[in-house]
């Protein structure tokens, strides 16, 4: 039933998304296509970007919770679903398999209301302002990083629990062997990659499937993953 219901793959999709620079998922050109290679060659050498969490979560009594640890986000949802996520995040993806995930103490994320109906989200609050200062502050910070709004505030329609989303976040027992620190200062993390951690590749169309191909640095850390369009995920 397992391998009906969830995807052998949990996939990273970047290029896209709040400030990144492919915002109108409109006609591809030459310019967008190289950035987007651009980007996939610095993922597979330096390993996935850890961006730190931005989110607010709202509550009951208009109470709120942020976490800032850094993370990287996946989806668990089949690729023949994905068009809509990559419209929302960006139509590059990087795809490993479920235990590369678990085997960095990544999970799946714990879905809540957002809004004046989130009972979850109000007494996270409560527990989070009694916290501050206290030497387990940090643990439950990193607790929150798995927290995830449905939907937008007080919005009924859960446009984001379809998503199905897991994380890795940033742990100092991950730094060294799985994590390298760019620049802690800012919370700015690296989630290492290796040529065999790397399962599947979505390109946003063959054109730049063939541009990233015929980059030497691209090619030299590509072992055997299975490289696809969007176009062919519809068939999927």
């Amino acid at each position: 039933m397992s391998s009906i219901l969830h995807s052998q793959f949990l996939v990273h999709w970047t290029g896209g998304g709040k400030g990144d620079f492919h915002q109108s998922h409109g006609p591809l050109n030459d310019g967008i296509r190289s950035q987007y290679v651009d980007r996939l060659a610095d993922d597979l050498q330096s390993g996935f970007y850890m961006n730190r969490g931005k989110e607010k979560i709202w509550g009951v009594n208009n109470e709120n919770i942020t976490s800032r640890i850094a993370r990287v986000c996946f989806t668990e949802i089949k690729l023949s679903m994905v068009r809509r996520h990559a419209n929302l995040y960006g139509s590059l993806g990087i795809g490993v398999t479920r235990d590369y995930v678990l085997e960095r103490y990544g999970g799946p994320v714990f879905y809540v209301q957002n809004g004046k109906k989130s009972n979850v989200v109000e007494n996270f609050h409560k527990i989070s302002s009694f916290l501050v200062g206290k030497p387990i502050e940090g643990e439950f910070a990193t607790l929150m990083g798995y927290v995830k709004n449905m939907s937008k505030k007080d919005h009924k329609k859960l446009i984001y629990y379809d998503e199905m989303e897991w994380r890795v976040v940033h742990l100092r027992r991950l730094d060294g062997r799985y994590v390298t620190p760019q620049d802690p200062s800012r919370l700015i993390y690296r989630l290492k990659l290796e040529p065999a951690d790397v399962k599947v590749i979505v390109f946003p169309d063959l054109k730049t499937k063939r541009m990233a191909l015929r980059r030497p640095a691209i090619r030299s850390r590509v072992v055997s993953p299975i490289c696809v369009t969007l176009d062919d995920c519809d068939n999927f």
